[in-house]
């Protein structure tokens, strides 16, 4: 039985057992169990099963860049041997590496933040409307106290980026109070705008490229290579070599699963700290390595880069030798030539893919490409 055969028995005859469990690069763990694990361990676990063959399909068709120029981009990482780092909001699924914050939650965390911050210990068990009472009643005294609004915050920040936030904080206080705003008004939009600015800073903190482990699938062909038309190509993974230490330290494995954790709490308390690999491992597990189990056919790897790590304003990153290239069935005779030329002149090897004629899979060509028509045509 196929792994998606399986994983769709499991949500039909047991949906509540299927709520707690996830696939990570084809084995069925709980949940609990992978989130148990942090950073490291996942990290180090992934690594012992991980496949020393990666691949990523490639459209092999032309684009418009920013100049107006047509430029290839899938020949660019194939001649350069580089895949682009990519950012999440250009994913086909919509979704992709979106961390589930809920707005109402952040904004009754982020008052507590604030209350503590103040000096104030509030019960969380209070309301939100409860807990803005009591922060704008400390604000309010600070300043008629002639204190003045730079001494609302009497606790030490934790952090450089706390004491930023305080500062902007006040900053915004003065500037809507100086325009007769409400001061309740006024807290709650800050609040809204820091909701908007935290939601869009955490699905981009990191560049991703995404690899498969089989060359094969038929909807990765059909959806990555252009409906056949595109190419594959095969990285061999070289974990003992020191030059691509990196790489390998941050390819991981996707979680997927049926259900979407709610981590609002956890991420407020980041958010104006100092980020960890505790961090990481929050960002990592609830959102970029997370996807739904619709799907786990993919059975992907991610090669995630932390923005704080790029290199200037290029994505393009090196990576793995290029071992093998498959050629689409339906890729133009003029392309394949040019793909065939290209591979043999760096002496790397390559073959075409056909229809399994006896499952819905690709399979390599019996013949090489120079034997088939579709090349000779062009001599």
């Amino acid at each position: 039985m196929k792994l998606s055969e399986l994983i769709m028995s499991i949500q039909q005859l047991a949906p509540q057992l299927a709520s707690t469990c996830c696939v990570v690069n084809g084995v069925f763990m709980t949940l609990e169990e992978v989130e148990k694990m942090g950073y490291d361990e996942f990290s180090y676990r992934s690594k012992i099963n991980m496949p020393l063959k990666l691949y990523k399909y490639f459209p092999n068709n032309e684009s418009i860049d920013n100049g107006g120029k047509k430029v290839n981009y899938s020949l660019f990482a194939l001649k350069n041997n580089t895949v682009y780092m990519q950012s999440p909001n250009l994913f086909d699924d919509v979704y992709d590496s979106e961390i589930n914050i809920d707005y109402y939650e952040y904004h009754k965390y982020r008052l507590m933040e604030y209350c503590r911050r103040c000096g104030l210990t509030v019960d969380e068990r209070k309301t939100t409307e409860e807990i803005g009472t009591e922060l704008l009643k400390a604000i309010l005294e600070s300043v008629e106290s002639n204190e003045g609004f730079n001494h609302i915050f009497t606790v030490p920040p934790t952090s450089k980026i706390e004491s930023i936030s305080n500062d902007i904080f006040i900053n915004k206080m003065k500037i809507g109070l100086a325009e007769n705003q409400d001061i309740g008004k006024v807290v709650s939009k800050i609040i809204s705008k820091e909701y908007q600015d935290y939601m869009e800073e955490l699905r981009n903190t990191f560049r991703i490229s995404c690899f498969a482990t089989t060359p094969f699938s038929q909807l990765m062909w059909g959806k990555y290579a252009d409906c056949h038309k595109g190419f594959c190509v095969e990285y061999t993974v070289l974990p003992d070599d020191s030059k691509y230490i990196e790489l390998y330290n941050n390819l991981f494995p996707m979680v997927y699963c049926k259900t979407r954790p709610n981590v609002t709490k956890e991420l407020v308390e980041w958010k104006d700290k100092d980020k960890t690999k505790e961090y990481l491992w929050d960002i990592y597990f609830h959102g970029v390595l997370r996807k739904s189990v619709d799907w786990a056919f993919q059975n992907e790897w991610r090669l995630l880069l932390p923005l704080g790590e790029k290199n200037g304003d290029n994505y393009n990153v090196e990576f793995f030798p290029i071992t093998r290239v498959y050629l689409g069935n339906r890729m133009q005779r003029e392309k394949r030539k040019e793909m065939i030329d290209f591979c043999n002149d760096n002496r790397i090897s390559y073959i075409g893919v056909q229809r399994n004629p006896n499952i819905y899979e690709m399979q390599e060509c019996g013949m090489k490409c120079e034997e088939c028509f579709k090349y000779s045509e062009l001599e």
